[in-house]
């Protein structure tokens, strides 16, 4: 009795499953504790049933050996890691600004663990990474990611990734931009609290006996949440730019990984 699929369809499905399932691990929004794994699992078995199709199986490359194909798995579970951690980035600029402006008001001195990351986390960059997931949802980052996600197995053969020399040029050169970007979002920010350094300052002159950080404190803090308010929205169209560009550069990554 004949088999209703063959061998190579099935090594042909389970890679590209790697990958889907590797990449959703690590993306935006999927990669939360708060998305249950077996949900991610779901949606990986549902996006590689309608992906898997529309590749042809002459971009696989014959396994030969177990080990060969166990190659060729971890070469898609690198590729989807990469492709998770490079969707990322942008979001790391967030977080490079909400930690610079807890240090700045002392808003760090509280921290607490965050839930999605496991990792100590002050409110204020809790607060801006929400609104980032929020600005992100409502740009269709989600879907973008995906529909690079389904590009990349156009550019990048399965079981072809290529790891080299570009590929580190690349991070360094993303890990500068995420640097400046995080700085871009803090701007407004740090220019106020500098100001208000700079009054309590002058204050402390004027006022020698006034116990400045006693006062320093709250009003900082105070200033820091009024200021965040008003500013949300620059800090919202400030990252959705942030985010257009990173897309634009995506097809970039992809080409790296394939090794043009």
């Amino acid at each position: 009795m004949e088999l209703p699929f063959s061998l190579s369809s099935i090594e042909h499905f389970v890679l590209i499953f790697i990958r889907i399932a590797s990449a959703l691990a690590v993306l935006p929004i999927f990669r939360h504790r708060s998305v249950p794994a077996s949900l991610k699992a779901g949606l990986a078995l549902s996006l590689t049933f309608l992906i898997a199709p529309t590749i042809a199986p002459a971009s696989t490359h014959p396994s030969g050996t177990i080990a060969d194909y166990l190659v060729m798995g971890l070469s898609e579970t690198v590729c989807g890691l990469l492709m998770g951690f490079a969707g990322q980035f942008v979001f790391y600029a967030i977080e490079i600004c909400g930690r610079i402006l807890g240090l700045q008001s002392g808003l760090s001195i509280v921290a607490t663990i965050d839930p999605n990351s496991e990792q100590q986390s002050d409110v204020l960059t809790q607060i801006y990474e929400l609104l980032a997931m929020l600005v992100f949802l409502s740009l269709d980052g989600h879907l973008m990611m995906l529909q690079a996600l389904r590009s990349s197995f156009d550019t990048i053969g399965i079981g072809s990734v290529a790891i080299d020399g570009k590929l580190a040029e690349w991070s360094v050169a993303q890990a500068g931009i995420v640097l400046s970007r995080g700085i871009q979002l803090a701007a407004p920010m740090m220019v106020t609290l500098f100001l208000s350094d700079v009054a309590l300052g002058i204050l402390t002159r004027v006022a020698p006996t006034m116990n400045v950080f006693v006062l320093g404190f709250p009003l900082k803090i105070g200033i820091t949440l009024l200021f965040a308010s008003l500013t949300a929205s620059t800090v919202a169209a400030i990252f959705a730019s942030q985010y257009s560009q990173f897309m634009q550069e995506m097809p970039t990554f992809l080409r790296i990984l394939s090794g043009h």
